[in-house]
């Protein structure tokens, strides 16, 4: 059983906060959300493929920086992979696994996230 890390965070979103539809999201790629003020934010991203959606801390593990440069602007390499911007290690949307790269067999940090019966994608439980 894993530590749920992430709920130490001021700013983390709590279990039950609906974060967008699953449309909203465009298939085979990730959406970043955003919670606190600029100094302290906790930044989640939540990556999409098909009818699935899996969240994580948007922070590299190699480095500790984000795996956008831009907002909004994930590189995708591949049906259900993300590169990080800044140093190329390839994650696995899917359980979050570097399979390539200078992080190879780390993992990103995990933030349960549901899609409900309506689409919705919100904040789960561990």
């Amino acid at each position: 059983m894993s530590i749920a890390l992430w709920k130490n965070h001021p700013h983390a979103p709590k279990p039950g906060v609906r974060l967008c539809q699953l449309e909203e999201i465009s298939d085979g790629s990730g959406r970043e959300f955003v919670f606190g003020p600029d100094k302290n934010q906790f930044k989640l991203v939540v990556f999409r493929l098909n009818k699935s959606a899996w969240g994580y801390i948007n922070v590299c593990p190699h480095f500790w920086l984000p795996l956008n440069a831009k907002p909004e602007k994930f590189l995708i390499c591949g049906p259900g992979r993300v590169m990080c911007s800044f140093h190329s290690a390839i994650f696995r949307f899917e359980d979050g696994l570097c399979v390539d790269g200078p992080a190879k067999g780390g993992k990103l940090d995990s933030v349960p996230v549901e899609v409900k019966k309506d689409h919705s994608v919100i904040v789960g439980n561990d």
